[in-house]
């Protein structure tokens, strides 16, 4: 059964656009191609991300294919949500992992949590408060000088 859509535009989800964009890298940098899809999709807090690739390219036992892309895919959870994070601040927590190799098919769950993380603050850090620019501090510093 499908939900049913109203008449407003579809909305893009940036988070899920970027976690689907470094998972697409990620298993570039692994396998050597493109996936043949990745799609992400967003309920709520809940986050999924698909990703179709050749089911040839996982080792069938017999030395063929990439012995350690089903291996990689368990650390790929982890390095999508720190990248998430180290762009947008957003934390995602890493949820389970499945991957039907003989479809060729791998679906990430993540839950985006509520709170933002503290790379990401709001305080200006090129800002000069009035505290620093004191007499008391700049009897404690010696004076800037310009070499000539």
């Amino acid at each position: 059964m499908q939900d049913q859509t109203h008449n407003s535009p579809v909305s893009i989800d940036p988070v899920g656009l970027l976690a689907s964009e470094v998972l697409k890298d990620l298993y570039r940098a692994i396998s050597g191609v493109e996936p043949a899809a990745v799609r992400s999709y967003r309920d709520e807090d809940a986050i999924l991300l698909l990703l179709r690739f050749d089911p040839s390219e996982i080792q069938t036992g017999e030395g063929e294919g990439l012995p350690f892309l089903d291996t990689a895919f368990l650390a790929m959870p982890g390095m999508v949500a720190s990248a998430v994070e180290a762009r947008t601040g957003l934390r995602l927590a890493p949820g389970n992992l499945s991957v039907c190799a003989s479809r060729g098919l791998a679906v990430f769950a993540f839950s985006a949590l509520e709170e933002l993380s503290e790379q990401q603050s709001d305080e200006d850090l090129f800002r000069i408060d009035e505290g620093t620019l004191t007499v008391a501090s700049a009897a404690r510093r010696p004076p800037l000088r310009l070499a000539s």
